[in-house]
């Protein structure tokens, strides 16, 4: 009789032990990643709270206010960070079409002399200027100066599947995404100038994908180009500022009213972008810091009115 009770006794006790276990297994919101939260900390506080929060590149934010707070930290950042030196090419466009046979010494001479009294251009438009070389060559050339394939065709509408770039991105880059490989989860940028593997990297780590670069005929890609600026782009939201304080203001602005599940940032030449995920949409916040604005209290540009 005793030995019955004490068994029964022994189960009665083991029950809080086995639902605690269950409850802890069934918590699935992970610990704040920002250090000084002030929000649940015990296994009890987060039971009771649903699973709420914001990942920043994989990283747990359990509050508005804690992405926020972090989300300032990276911008600040990234604000200080000065761009990418452009490394040298290893072989000139001109000395690489002299030794293809596309151009003389004399031809590429009287280009770059063109080029330095007009200041401006690409010395690849100038050999077509000037009649020295077809958009052909020079792009074959350009593909063989950065070791990347010629496009041989673009399929823009497999592209927005997978994820919109920012127009003024493109537009800064010369570049474009010509399609995108689910199976090996690729995105292909075609360039109608110099590749640059920064902003390539800086994509990849935005849109969680690898890329891969390419070369397309730059009349192609400005036409293109062309044609997406006179489209609506209701995703993609535009200010010019380098002020740090507006720039903090309108990030709590969006992260307060859309909610992101997901959010993910990173600098990209003159560019800081940030992507804000919800479970239906994707939001571009996009702040351009051009080095001539007048002083850091400039006037944010609204491309969409939001905040």
């Amino acid at each position: 009789m005793i030995a019955d009770l004490r068994k029964s006794l022994g189960k009665s006790l083991a029950r809080p032990a086995i639902w605690i276990k269950r409850r802890q297994a069934d918590a699935k919101s992970p610990e704040c990643a920002l250090l000084s939260c002030a929000g649940p900390k015990t296994i009890w506080e987060r039971l009771r709270r649903r699973h709420t929060g914001t990942f920043l590149h994989g990283k747990f934010y359990c509050q508005p206010r804690c992405l926020e707070t972090e989300l300032v930290g990276q911008i600040s950042r990234l604000r200080a960070m000065s761009a990418p030196v452009q490394p040298a090419n290893r072989i000139p466009l001109g000395l690489l079409m002299v030794a293809r046979g596309k151009l003389t010494h004399i031809e590429v001479r009287a280009a770059l002399e063109a080029q330095r009294r007009a200041r401006y251009g690409k010395i690849g438009e100038w050999f077509e200027k000037l009649g020295f070389a077809t958009e052909q060559d020079v792009t074959a050339a350009l593909a063989l100066q950065w070791g990347c394939p010629v496009v041989s065709s673009m399929d823009l509408a497999a592209v927005t599947s997978h994820g919109s770039i920012p127009l003024p991105i493109l537009e800064a880059f010369h570049m474009l995404p010509i399609n995108y490989a689910a199976t090996t989860n690729t995105l292909y940028v075609a360039f109608g100038e110099r590749v640059d593997h920064a902003a390539l990297y800086a994509i990849e780590r935005i849109l969680d994908c690898r890329t891969q670069a390419c070369v397309a005929p730059r009349a192609s890609i400005a036409c293109e180009l062309e044609t997406m600026r006179q489209a609506s782009r209701p995703d993609d939201v535009e200010f010019v500022t380098r002020d740090l304080s507006e720039m903090s203001r309108i990030t709590s602005s969006y992260v307060s009213r859309l909610s992101p599940e997901e959010v993910c940032l990173s600098r990209i030449g003159g560019f800081i972008w940030l992507r804000l995920k919800t479970r239906s949409s994707a939001t571009n916040l996009l702040f351009c810091m051009p080095s001539n604005l007048p002083g850091p209290k400039s006037a944010a540009r609204l491309v969409k009115e939001f905040v």
